[in-house]
């Protein structure tokens, strides 16, 4: 081991780590200060009627987030385009108007909820009682909206002109609560980069005294093995397109092809739903055929290099790695497609793109980790392969790919989310199609899923890769 090299490498991965702590804190500072917020509301079951001029309809609420900017209403038109103004009050307890807002009829929307944005913080308090109160002016009989009302929910029964009435009115509003989570991230940046300068150190006072430790032998086998990794890579690659008319350009058409026939089957289903459905199709397909090629291909990297095993001593975990590797190739190719389609749709470029590097990073050691188990578990178990064709396409189905998961029942969301996939492409989604940093949550259920899936594999494979020899 030159530890001359070795200890510019040290320094080089160094200020990596930190250059990129520090773009993921400035990109995504305000997500880490502040966590957004839309209150629950009742689902609309009936309409109260036309609400013309002289009526007055009053909700009572309690104030859940630490500040409110917006509050929505959910309206009918009945088809029509009204004229005259909608105006709402807010009051606290003590009757003060805390805020008022007039729209327009005309910008009222026919079964969806009307935003009204205040553009800056209302003077409310958290876990306070105020008082929403709705009239209309200019509005008569055949040129008037509704407001929509539901069973259940925290609110209080609303009132019509000063007699309540049964339900609640369905509004709900838009705010942020404050995160002390900046802090918290320089301390697990700084604690991990401690842990991990102490065991670097160790290992090199260790390659000092002339004795091995993983990381020692890491850089040997990697110095050692280097060349013949590239050559299965390539192999591995060339082997795909052999004998094809386009060749790797397949890595481009294909995932773009396939987005093209989900979006005319899916879109009339799915695209009022979505806002910028062929960037976040295309998303969900690059991203989950990565996964699946790894997997697919790296299960049978131990017995279809059977000859090659029995006949010379080479580290096994280079086969699935080698394939892993391969499919990366391909993965950088697809991400020219949507990096068209994103432009070709005038999706906004933004610093949070950055970000989608952390994603990558634990999207691969997931892939890793998981093609370590299933490459052991198919040497074992010639049967994997065709099991996995059908978890692979469960998984799939299960996965947020053309769909919106609003189509999924709130009571089994939090069971729904645990899919690592669904980690994965939704962070890659905020990063793309909002444009912004994902919530701190999202960060850590990416790094967990990676480390966690990552360490059982190599922790599997390691245990059982002297036994490989004998099934193949």
């Amino acid at each position: 081991m030159d530890l001359k090299k070795s200890k510019r490498l040290i320094w080089i991965l160094a200020v990596v780590y930190w250059v990129f702590a520090l773009g993921i804190y400035v990109i995504a500072q305000e997500q880490f200060h502040y966590s957004a917020q839309v209150s629950a509301a009742p689902e609309g079951s009936y309409v109260i009627g036309q609400v013309v001029d002289g009526m007055e309809l009053r909700q009572k609420m309690e104030v859940t987030s630490d500040a409110v900017t917006a509050l929505e209403i959910y309206t009918g038109t009945y088809n029509r385009n009204n004229t005259g103004t909608l105006t709402l009050v807010v009051k606290d307890m003590d009757g003060e108007t805390v805020a008022r807002k007039t729209v327009e009829l005309i910008e009222v929307l026919d079964n969806q909820y009307t935003r009204f944005d205040f553009g800056e913080e209302l003077p409310v308090r958290k876990d306070c009682a105020y008082e929403l109160i709705l009239t209309t002016q200019g509005c008569s009989d055949g040129n008037a909206i509704t407001i929509y009302a539901g069973d259940g929910g925290k609110l209080s029964l609303y009132q019509l002109d000063g007699v309540n009435a049964s339900g609640t009115l369905c509004v709900r509003f838009s705010g942020y609560n404050n995160l002390n989570f900046y802090w918290i991230y320089w301390i697990i940046i700084a604690v991990t980069f401690a842990l991990l300068a102490a065991y670097t150190y160790y290992c090199w006072y260790q390659a000092v005294r002339g004795k091995s430790n993983p990381l020692v032998s890491l850089c040997t086998l990697y110095s050692r093995y280097s060349f013949l990794l590239k050559q299965l890579v390539m192999r591995d690659f060339k082997t795909k397109y052999k004998r094809s008319a386009l060749g790797m350009a397949w890595s481009f058409v294909n995932p773009l092809l396939t987005m093209m026939v989900q979006y005319v089957v899916f879109s009339t289903l799915f695209k009022s739903n979505i806002p910028n459905y062929p960037v976040y199709l295309l998303t969900g397909i690059v991203f989950f055929t990565f996964f699946n090629e790894c997997l697919t291909l790296g299960m049978t990297s131990i017995t279809s290099n059977a000859s090659l095993i029995k006949k010379v001593y080479i580290p096994k975990y280079i086969y699935p790695v080698s394939r892993i590797f391969s499919s990366l190739i391909n993965f950088a190719f697809a991400l020219m497609p949507l990096l068209l389609v994103i432009l070709l749709t005038g999706t906004k470029i933004t610093p949070a793109f950055f970000l989608l590097l952390f994603d990558i990073v634990c999207l691969l050691g997931f892939v890793v980790g998981m093609t370590l188990l299933l490459t052991t578990a198919m040497t074992f178990f010639q049967d994997t392969q065709f099991l996995w064709s059908v978890v692979g396409m469960m998984w799939q189905y299960v996965t947020p790919i053309f769909y919106p998961e609003t189509i999924i029942p709130a009571s089994l969301l939090p069971i729904y989310r645990l899919n690592p996939m669904y980690q994965f492409i939704t962070f890659a989604r905020t990063c793309i199609i909002q444009g912004v940093s994902p919530a701190p949550q999202a960060y850590f259920n990416c790094m967990i899923t990676a480390a966690v899936v990552l360490l059982l594999g190599i922790g599997v494979f390691k245990k059982h890769q002297n036994k490989f020899v004998l099934y193949v």
